[in-house]
């Protein structure tokens, strides 16, 4: 085998390469759109889980600030109420180791 036959050998190999990069490379592009396409549906997904607790949260948030309002309101009746200070700050602290709960008194 001669020089030229080495050289035309070369180049054919080296078309065949070419050919399989850019097939390789096709097909990496396809995967990467099906991945991007694929991490848009995550994001959105989570994004939608977020909201949903961050809704939730809130609702919770909102249910204990009136709770804690209405104990609050419920100190202040009992310190405004009849009896010494030593049956306020009882009748206080029972109110505010049961939340939500109305004065036995």
């Amino acid at each position: 085998m001669g020089l030229d036959d080495l050289v035309k050998k070369a180049k054919d190999v080296a078309g065949d390469l070419t050919e399989k990069a850019k097939d390789v490379a096709g097909d990496l592009s396809e995967k990467g759109k099906e991945l991007a396409e694929k991490g848009k549906d995550v994001a959105g997904d989570l994004t939608e889980k977020g909201k949903d607790v961050a809704g939730d949260l809130s609702e919770k948030g909102k249910d204990v600030a009136g709770k804690l309002a209405e104990d609050a309101k419920e100190v202040t009746e009992i310190a405004k109420g009849e009896g010494s200070i030593g049956d306020k700050a009882k009748a206080a602290l029972d109110a505010v180791k049961k939340p939500g709960t109305p004065d036995p008194q």
